[in-house]
C-alpha cells in the first residue's frame, strides 16, 4: 500500500507540476481525488485550513466535503496546535514527507494513520497535498500478537507443569526420592524438548487463524524462517488443497471448542494431528496444535493389516465394486456392485478367469491397456487403471471405469492374489467434460467465453488470415431493463442478442461474451467493408427479435487489422472506443426514447396514469410559482411530479387497476415504486437531477413516511410540493383505489387536516391560496 501511495503521489506532483492553475488540470486532478480510495486533503502551509477534501476523506473522518472544508487541521491531529505546526513546516521544508500520527475522527475515535504530504500551488495558494492512510489494524494486530504469544507461552509451561505434577503424584509411591528427583530431571529435559520441537510441530493461531507462534520444526517443516510465518495464514504458506484441509479442521475447533485428533498426509509422510482451542487474551479463541511425524508407524500398520485380513480391502471399499483374483487368475469374490457393473452374478463369476469378467478396453482404440491386475502380480505394489479406460460387461454395455488393483500378501509376504476396486466414472467423466465446456462457454448465452476468445485471438492472429476484422458490440438497456423488470428480462435480451450475432455471422466466426452487456467477434479474412455488412445485419436481427421496449438496441464498433505489424490487442482498443463513441453520441436520443418507452408501457398498463401524471405536473407547477422560485427550480418540480409515479411500470398490472382496497401484501408491492422510479431516472442524465426528490414524495413532515422516515426540512422541497399535489389530485379524481372522488371542499378540509402530521404546514396554506385564486 506504502508504494501505491508513493506512486499515487508522484503521480499527483507532476500533474500538479504540470499546469494546476488551468481550469481543466484542476478538474481532472479533482476527479482523481474523488475517485480514489485513499482519504486526500488540501491544507493550507500557513494557517493549516484545509481547503479541500475527497470523498473518500469525508467517509473516513465521517464529516462531509463542506465540513471539512471549515476544519483546521490542528482539530483533526491528537498533537498540539504547536507540534502540528512544526510537523507541517518540516513537510513544507521538504526535510520529511512521510509522517505517522493520531487523527481524531468526528465520532471522537481516534485512528493511527500514515501520512504523506508535499508542498504544492493550488489555485495560487501554497498547500501540503497530503493523502492518508489507515494503519489502525495493524498497529493494533502487532500489540495483539505480542500478547498472544506471551499467553501462548504461559499455556504451554503450565500444560508442562501440569503434566510434571501428574507424572510425579502417578510416581510418588514407586520411586525412592532420588528415582524422584531423576523423573523431575527427566521431565524438564521433555518439557525443553517440547518447547524446542525437536521431534514435533507445534503452533498456535489466532482467531483469525493467523499463527502468533510457531517453533523450530514447524520452521523447518515450511522451509522459512518463524518472522516468515508470523502473522500468515496456510494459504500463504502451502497449497491451495491442504491449506483448506487445515482450515477445515482449524475452523471446527473453534466452532465446537473440542480437541480434534487424527492423521494428515503431506508430502509422501504421515503425521498425527492434535488441536485444542486456545483462549486468548481478548477473550477470542484461538488453535494450538501439537502435530508428529508417524510415517513409519504408519507403514507399518498398513502393511500388518494387509498381511492379517486379505479381505480388509473388501470391507473399506463397501461402496464399489470389488473383485478378488487368486493366483490362478480366477474370481475368488465379487460383490453386489460388481455384479451390477460386470452383468456377471456370482455363481457365473466366481472360478471363471477375471479377464472374461473383468473385460477391459481403452477408449482410444489405437492404444494398448496395460492391466492393473497382472501389473500387481508382477510388481507386488498397488497399480491403478489408466485414463480412459472402459469396462465391457457382459450385455455389451459400456462404463468408463476407476480401477485400484493391490496385491494381498500372506505372513511370508508373499502374493496370494490381488483386490480390485473400481467404480462407474461414466457420470463424473460426463461432468468434467461438462465443466470443460463451461471453462470455454458463457453458462447464460453458451457463447464462448473471454478465456477462449483470447486464447483463439492468439491462435488466429497469423498473416494467413489477414484482412482480419473485429466487432465489439454493448447492449442497450440491459442494465435499465434488469433494475425495472428483472433479470429475467435482461436474461432473455441477452438471448435475444445472442441469436441476433448466431445468425448474422459464419460458423467459423468467433462469437465471445466480452463482459455483461458487451459481445466481441472475431472475423477472420474479413475486410472492414464486410465487417460492417455483419453489424448492420446484426442490428436489423436484433431489432427485429427485440420485443423489449428498455433496449434501444445493439452499439458496435469495428476494427481490422490489415498488416501484420499491427498489434490486434490496439485493435480492440479500437473497436472499443469506436463502439463507446457510438454509443455516446446516441445517449440523449436513447435517453428520450427510454423514457418515451417507459410512460407508454406504464400508460398501457393503468389507462388513468397519464392523467394523473399531468394533472399533478400542473397542480406543482402553481404551487411552485406562487413561492416565487426560480425558473429552473419550477421546472424541476414539474418535471418531478410528471414522473413521481414512473416506477409504477413495474409494479402487477392487475394491481393497479384494482377498484377495490390493496392487501398488505399489494400496498408493500405499491410502496416500492418509490424506489423504483429513483432508479430509473437516476439512469438518465437528463432526470438525474429529480431523482431525489421522486424518491422522496412519500415521505411525510412527521417522519412517519417511506422510504427513509424523514421529517419536517429533511424531506426536499420538490418531494413537498409533489406530495400535496398528488394527494389533492387523487382526491379529487376518480381512481381505482375508491369508489368516488370527493369535492374541493373536501379536499382541502383533508389537506388542513394532515396539515403538520403528513404534510408541510406552510405549503399547504400556500397551496389553499392557489386553489382560491382559480
Amino acid at each position: 500500500m506504502k508504494k501505491f501511495l508513493l506512486v499515487l503521489v508522484l503521480i499527483l506532483i507532476v500533474t500538479f507540476s504540470a499546469g494546476a492553475e488551468t481550469p481543466e488540470v484542476r478538474d481532472n486532478v479533482i476527479n482523481i481525488f474523488d475517485g480514489h480510495g485513499s482519504p486526500m486533503l488540501f491544507i493550507d502551509q500557513e494557517s493549516g485550513e484545509i481547503i479541500y477534501a475527497n470523498d473518500a476523506a469525508a467517509e473516513f473522518y465521517g464529516y462531509s466535503k463542506e465540513e471539512l472544508t471549515e476544519i483546521n487541521i490542528a482539530e483533526i491531529n491528537v498533537l498540539s496546535p504547536e507540534e502540528t505546526a512544526e510537523e507541517m513546516a518540516a513537510a513544507v521544508r521538504e526535510e520529511r514527507n512521510f509522517f505517522q500520527f493520531e487523527h481524531r475522527l468526528e465520532s471522537g475515535e481516534i485512528r493511527h494513520v500514515e501520512v504523506y504530504s508535499y508542498p504544492q500551488m493550488f489555485e495560487g495558494r501554497e498547500i501540503l497535498l497530503s493523502i492518508i492512510h489507515d494503519v489502525t489494524p495493524r498497529v493494533e494486530l502487532a500489540e495483539r500478537n505480542r500478547q498472544i504469544s506471551n499467553y501462548f507461552y504461559i499455556t504451554l509451561i503450565i500444560i508442562i507443569l501440569i503434566l510434571f505434577i501428574a507424572s510425579f503424584l502417578y510416581y510418588k509411591n514407586y520411586q525412592a526420592a532420588k528415582k524422584r528427583n531423576k523423573e523431575i530431571e527427566r521431565l524438564n529435559k521433555l518439557r525443553q524438548t517440547f518447547i524446542d520441537a525437536d521431534d514435533s510441530l507445534v503452533y498456535l493461531k489466532d482467531q483469525n487463524l493467523n499463527y502468533v507462534f510457531v517453533n523450530d520444526r514447524v520452521a523447518e517443516f515450511y522451509g522459512k524462517d518463524k518472522d516468515e510465518i508470523i502473522g500468515i495464514d496456510d494459504y500463504q504458506l502451502s497449497e491451495p488443497g491442504f491449506a483448506e484441509f487445515v482450515r477445515k479442521t482449524d475452523n471446527r475447533v473453534k466452532e465446537k471448542g473440542e480437541l480434534i485428533s487424527q492423521e494428515v498426509r503431506w508430502q509422501n509422510k504421515v503425521y498425527n494431528s492434535t488441536k485444542f482451542p486456545v483462549k486468548l487474551l481478548d477473550g477470542t479463541y484461538g488453535v494450538g496444535a501439537y502435530i508428529r511425524d508417524i510415517t513409519e508407524e504408519y507403514k507399518n500398520r498398513q502393511k500388518l493389516s494387509i498381511e492379517r485380513n486379505k479381505y480388509l480391502q473388501t470391507l473399506l471399499s463397501i461402496g464399489d465394486a470389488v473383485m478378488i483374483v487368486n493366483n490362478q487368475r480366477q474370481v475368488e469374490m465379487i460383490n453386489e456392485v460388481a455384479e451390477e457393473l460386470t452383468g456377471w452374478n456370482k455363481t457365473e463369476a466366481e472360478g471363471r478367469d477375471y479377464r472374461s469378467v473383468l473385460n477391459l478396453s481403452s477408449a482410444d482404440e489405437e492404444k494398448d491397456l496395460v492391466n492393473p491386475v497382472e501389473l500387481a502380480f508382477e510388481t507386488e505394489e498397488t497399480q491403478e487403471l489408466e485414463d480412459g479406460a472402459i469396462l465391457v460387461a457382459k450385455d455389451d454395455s459400456k462404463y468408463f471405469i476407476d480401477d485400484t488393483a493391490a496385491p494381498i500378501k500372506d505372513e511370508n509376504d508373499q502374493v496370494r492374489g490381488v483386490v480390485v476396486v473400481f467404480r462407474d466414472e461414466t457420470a463424473s467423466r460426463e461432468q468434467k467434460e461438462k465443466i470443460e465446456y463451461l471453462s470455454y462457454h458463457d453458462p447464460m448465452t453458451g457463447l464462448y467465453n473471454r478465456r477462449f476468445f483470447e486464447e483463439e485471438l492468439k491462435r488466429l492472429n497469423v498473416d494467413r488470415n489477414l484482412p482480419m476484422s473485429i466487432i465489439i458490440g454493448d447492449l442497450n438497456g440491459l442494465k435499465l431493463t434488469n433494475d425495472i423488470f428483472g433479470h429475467n428480462a435482461g436474461d432473455k435480451l441477452l438471448f435475444k442478442a445472442t441469436e441476433a450475432f448466431k445468425e448474422s455471422c459464419r460458423e467459423d466466426d468467433i462469437i465471445a461474451r466480452w463482459g455483461g452487456d458487451e459481445f466481441i467477434i472475431l472475423l477472420p479474412q474479413t475486410s472492414r467493408k464486410d465487417a460492417e455488412k455483419v453489424v448492420r445485419r446484426i442490428k436489423e436481427s436484433f431489432s427485429k427479435k427485440n420485443s423489449t421496449a428498455l433496449s434501444s438496441g445493439i452499439a458496435m464498433g469495428v476494427s481490422t487489422k490489415i498488416a501484420s505489424e499491427e498489434d490486434i490487442i490496439k485493435l480492440i482498443d479500437e473497436a472499443e472506443t469506436e463502439m463507446y463513441s457510438s454509443k455516446t453520441v446516441s445517449r440523449t436520443d436513447n435517453d428520450i426514447k427510454h423514457i418515451e418507452n417507459i410512460t407508454n408501457i406504464l400508460d398501457e398498463k393503468s389507462s388513468r396514469e397519464e392523467k394523473h401524471a399531468n394533472r399533478t405536473a400542473e397542480l406543482a407547477a402553481r404551487l411552485a410559482n406562487k413561492l416565487d422560485l426560480k425558473e429552473s427550480e419550477c421546472k424541476k418540480i414539474t418535471n418531478a411530479a410528471l414522473y413521481h409515479d414512473i416506477g409504477k411500470v413495474a409494479v402487477d398490472e392487475e394491481i393497479l387497476n384494482k377498484k377495490s382496497a390493496l392487501t398488505p401484501k399489494e400496498y408493500d408491492e405499491i410502496k416500492l415504486h418509490a424506489l423504483t422510479s429513483y432508479r430509473i431516472l437516476n439512469y438518465f442524465s437528463d432526470t438525474i437531477d429529480i431523482a431525489q426528490c421522486v424518491l422522496a414524495h412519500h415521505e411525510r413532515w412527521d417522519g412517519t413516511g417511506y422510504p427513509k422516515g424523514l421529517k419536517e426540512k429533511e424531506i426536499p422541497l420538490a418531494a413537498r410540493i409533489v406530495a400535496i399535489a398528488e394527494a389533492y389530485e387523487v382526491m379529487t379524481s376518480a381512481d381505482t383505489y375508491k369508489k368516488k372522488n370527493i369535492s374541493k371542499e373536501e379536499a382541502v378540509a383533508e389537506l388542513k387536516r394532515c396539515a403538520g402530521s403528513q404534510f408541510d404546514p406552510e405549503l399547504v396554506k400556500k397551496f389553499i391560496e392557489v386553489l382560491n385564486e382559480n
